[in-house]
């Protein structure tokens, strides 16, 4: 029988490994499939990572460019892992035929089925602000009632870019630990997926990271 290929669309490539690690833990019998375009961050993210408001019109192109590329390619689904380009994918989804989500739906609704209070942590701001925004967005859809606690791991982003990932891991671990009075922790991107095994356990508080749902939602989605 051939393998399930799950298609893994990202702008850097230091989501894949917690990527992968999310499939070999969750779905052992899919088969992820990376495709990389480092050109989605040079050509439409700001040098200071803020997001350009509107986002061009090209940028909606070459993500939806992506999406089909991915299923062109024999994909039976797609996860996008690049958490500013979520209202792109949206947009750019619309007549595929495999299902297609974006960084955060997996993780999104996981949290409200823990409770309305979300704590989220990420590396950098903007990535709070794309968070908020889906929430947002989910929440007013589902029609729920939500607070949020949140906060920017500060030097994390440039520390793991420098190639420290253990570095990365004690700053956002220092972090969690002030994000303590609320239903979930949302760590917001893919390249923190593998943090939460060292971050303490709180019984009511658990740690839920955009691959590892995002991984789950697709097996969900794909053996109805």
């Amino acid at each position: 029988m051939t393998a399930i290929r799950i298609g893994v669309i990202s702008p850097i490539d230091l989501a894949f490994p917690t990527v992968g690690a999310a499939f070999a833990e969750l779905w052992p019998e899919a088969e992820p499939i990376n495709l990389l375009d480092d050109s989605l961050y040079a050509d439409f993210i700001n040098d200071d990572m803020t997001i350009p408001d509107p986002m061009p019109a090209e940028a909606y192109d070459r993500v939806a460019a992506l999406l089909r590329y991915s299923r062109d390619c024999g994909a039976d689904g797609v996860i996008f892992c690049g958490s500013v380009f979520g209202l792109l994918v949206e947009a750019g989804r619309g007549g595929i035929d495999v299902p297609v989500l974006t960084s955060y739906e997996g993780m999104i609704a996981a949290a409200f089925a823990n409770g309305p209070r979300l704590g989220m942590l990420s590396t950098t701001q903007p990535t709070i602000d794309c968070l908020s925004a889906d929430v947002a967005r989910y929440a007013e859809a589902h029609g729920l009632e939500y607070t949020v606690t949140s906060k920017v791991a500060d030097g994390a982003f440039q520390t793991l870019l420098d190639g420290d990932r253990d570095g990365h891991d004690d700053i956002v671990v220092a972090a969690a630990e002030t994000i303590t009075d609320c239903d979930s922790l949302l760590l917001g991107q893919f390249s923190m997926g593998l943090v939460p095994r060292k971050i303490t356990p709180i019984a009511s508080r658990p740690v839920l990271t955009a691959p590892f749902t995002a991984v789950a939602k697709m097996r969900a989605l794909l053996d109805a």
